[in-house]
């Protein structure tokens, strides 16, 4: 019988320690729509951590290299 996997899910609280940040900073950026994407359920709001990790790869710069 094969398992069945499901995504992880995170609640505002647990997707800020995810991301080392604020819980004021991941709801300033869930009101502007600029931070990960979540979904609700009534009152749920949930975070799915693969959409942590695109956003994360999102933002990932590296320094360029001054001449």
């Amino acid at each position: 019988m094969s398992q069945v996997s499901f995504p992880v899910q995170l609640s505002e609280r647990d997707a800020a320690v995810y991301l080392c940040i604020s819980l004021s900073t991941i709801r300033r950026w869930r009101r502007s729509n600029t931070g990960p994407a979540y979904y609700r359920f009534g009152d749920v709001l949930r975070y799915r951590q693969e959409g942590f990790d695109q956003f994360i790869s999102n933002n990932t710069h590296t320094a360029e290299p001054r001449g």
